[in-house]
């Protein structure tokens, strides 16, 4: 069977669905507040005062450069958070968060998080749990910026298919066709030229098929050949 991810639902390539006793305890923690398109969570150099979770929308998490540039880290999705870094250390905000549709958002309060986990410490142990998968996120960024353009994209369209995809008896596996070429260029630091030329050469080897917005891969063993070709 194959699974095609409903465009109507965006979801988070990278930042997982949060279940779990833990978390519905953070959860109870939070308040609604809803945000416009375009309208900022937070940003850059901000102190970090709460933890987010979307409730529905879609966020774009971002670190900017100083030319203007964007480095997309991740898209928050429906039951997804983002912001834990910060609810320690209360250093500045190195990321920024601006909604990209409408938005409603479950927004944490640092301190509540704090006393909270003071009192349960599975509540920590599951702040901790997101850092950790965080920490992975961003290592697979900086990993990404020092491997050619055609690995960083199997790279990405293997990260895609490990957190949503499902693979068919006959090798195959659909991508949700809610990323855009532009997004999936910012999240692997390369121009959109770029990642079309290198989709262009994976449509080719007939690694990928593509149609519109949609991916479907076509030999998955393949993909992570190229995506692991460059570490071995």
């Amino acid at each position: 069977m194959t699974v095609i991810l409903p465009s109507d639902t965006p979801i988070s390539p990278f930042l997982f669905p949060e279940v779990g006793a833990a978390w519905e305890k953070i959860r109870k923690l939070g308040v609604e507040r809803d945000f416009s398109p375009s309208e900022y969570l937070y940003r850059e150099g901000d102190l970090p005062i709460s933890l987010h979770n979307v409730l529905s929308g879609r966020v774009r998490v971002f670190i900017g450069h100083p030319d203007g540039s964007e480095r997309i880290i991740a898209f928050a999705g429906p039951q997804t958070t983002f912001g834990e870094y910060g609810i320690f250390d209360s250093l500045p905000r190195c990321t920024s968060a601006v909604a990209i549709e409408p938005c409603r958002v479950l927004v944490i309060d640092r301190g509540a998080l704090i006393a909270a986990g003071r009192a349960d410490p599975d509540i920590f142990l599951e702040v901790g749990r997101r850092l950790a998968q965080k920490t992975r996120l961003v290592t697979m960024h900086l990993v990404a910026d020092g491997v050619p353009a055609r690995v960083r994209v199997a790279m990405i369209l293997n990260h895609l298919l490990d957190a949503y995809g499902v693979v068919d008896a006959d090798n195959t596996a659909r991508l949700s066709e809610s990323h855009r070429v532009d997004d999936l260029a910012q999240m692997i630091g390369v121009t959109r030229v770029t990642m079309s030329r290198e989709l262009s050469r994976l449509v080719a080897d007939k690694v990928v098929m593509k149609g519109g917005r949609e991916i479907v891969i076509l030999n998955v063993a393949a993909l992570r050949a190229i995506a692991e070709d460059h570490f071995f």
